[in-house]
Formats: C-alpha cells, structure tokens, sequence
C-alpha cells in the first residue's frame, strides 16, 4: 500500500489540468509532452509578380503580440556586394503590430539565403533558420 505525502495530491507533480501556464513550457515539454508552439517563423520567395525576391516573418510576443514584416523590393533598391562576396540589397520592410498603424523602415537582404537584417529595430529575420525560420533579436541579450 502507497502512501501521497505530497501536499498535491497526485504523486508530487503539480498539475494545471489545462488551466494556466505549465512550468515547462519554454523548453520543449509541457505536461502533454508535445513540442512547444513556434513563437517566429519567416519564409523566402525566389520571385514574387515583378520577379523581385521576397522575405515575410512572423513574431509573437507577450508585449507586442502577432507582429508581422514584410520585406521587399523598391524602385530604389540598389545591390552591393561585401568582402566575403555575398551580395546584399536594401529592401523595404513593412512591420504589421496589431491595433497600431504600419511602420515602413529598411533592411538589408542577403539575395543568396533570403535572410534580412534590419538595424534600426535590432531585428534579423532567417528563413533558413531550423524549424520554419526565425525573426526575431540578434546580437548578444543584456
């Protein structure tokens, strides 16, 4: 005969029965041992209907929620080739807040892997990255 001496009543392991947070939910495994949800994703077009390339992502964040961007070709865009001879274009990237206006910037894209940097918002955006893809901060946290 076993005895629950835990104060939770179910062997020592704190369950939510489906409501609230689970305590694992950052890392890969929650109490259903499913993965966690994708919390950024991108994609890449080779072409889009004027044959420009074409980089979309998306991020979802406590602070902010469902933010997406859009990066594409202008007019203006002008390519350059760096040191190491990948070749670089400045694109227009458009950030999509919800219950915000539009906010238009610019970043560069990297034409060979479809992966854009936007320096002003500290943000890279990978759809090369594993899983999907990944938009969101680069650089070292503080």
């Amino acid at each position: 005969m076993g005895y629950n001496n835990s104060r939770f009543g179910n062997g020592g392991y704190q369950s939510n029965n489906g409501y609230g947070r689970s305590n694992y939910g950052n890392n890969g495994y929650n109490n259903n041992r499913q993965q966690a949800r994708k919390k950024s994703g991108a994609k890449h077009k080779k072409s889009d209907k004027n044959g420009n390339p074409v980089t979309t992502g998306w991020s979802k964040t406590r602070g902010a929620g469902f933010v997406k961007f859009l990066c594409v070709f202008t007019k203006n865009t002008d390519q350059h080739s760096s040191q190491s001879g990948r070749i670089w274009a400045n694109v227009m990237v458009v950030v999509q807040k919800p219950m915000t206006p539009d906010v238009r910037t610019s970043g560069l894209m990297d034409l060979s892997t479809g992966k854009v940097v936007v320096q002003s918002m500290g943000i890279v955006i990978n759809p090369q990255a594993p899983n999907g893809g990944f938009t969101g901060q680069y650089g070292r946290k503080k």
